[in-house]
């Protein structure tokens, strides 16, 4: 869906696409710590989980670990995809669309805020600050279900060249359950036709980021 709009700089009409904004969270747990929450420095002001906006030509498992180091300070690595929320008034800004990733840190006391968070800690999910902004409490209350097994995280896709046809298309999904101690374990629909995908980690980034796609 288009729609026309008039430039603010030279006044005349143009059309564009009316799409949300894609974006990408991730819920980093430590067992017996909590899940990392952040304090938004900019409006609305309050607590959510980390993340920000995929930028153009960026893979979403990417962003969210760009969006993490710079937020969080954290060294990220992917373990699921919980899901994608995108209810056009979860964000009262604009409607954006973001895809939820669970994750832990290999660094976990090298914690601190940048960017747009003002204040970044670990908090247990029975005693999580507020209030907590967007649909982020829904999103949050989903993972418990996960950690409970009540629901089912889908595996991290691995980077790819966008061109290049996709070698596991027509193959089933793996998906990921949590143990009762919060580790992800990776289990597929089909053991015959299962699909290993390894977590989008800073040293894959860095190959991927110099290869000519």
């Amino acid at each position: 869906m288009k729609k026309d709009v008039v430039c603010p700089h030279c006044g005349k009409p143009y059309s564009c696409f009316r799409n949300p904004a894609p974006t990408a969270d991730v819920i980093i747990h430590e067992p017996g710590r909590g899940v990392v929450i952040i304090r938004r420095r900019h409006t609305p002001i309050g607590f959510a989980l980390p993340g920000g906006f995929i930028d153009e030509g960026e893979q979403a498992e990417e962003a969210a670990v760009r969006e993490m180091r710079e937020e969080t300070g954290l060294d990220v690595e992917l373990t699921g995809l919980l899901g994608v929320y995108s209810r056009p008034k979860r964000d009262p800004r604009q409607h954006t669309l973001t895809v939820v990733f669970t994750g832990k840190a290999r660094n976990p006391d090298a914690i601190c805020a940048g960017d747009d968070a003002a204040q970044a800690a670990f908090y247990p999910l029975d005693a999580l600050p507020q209030p907590l902004v967007f649909d982020h409490a829904e999103i949050l209350e989903h993972f418990r279900q996960a950690l409970a097994g009540q629901r089912q995280v889908a595996a991290v896709q691995p980077l790819a060249c966008h061109h290049l046809p996709d070698g596991n298309a027509g193959k089933e999904k793996s998906v990921v359950s949590f143990g009762s101690d919060g580790v992800s374990t990776g289990a597929s629909a089909a053991a015959s036709s299962s699909v290993s995908a390894a977590p989008a980690t800073p040293a894959t980034l860095a190959a991927h980021k110099g290869e000519k796609c």
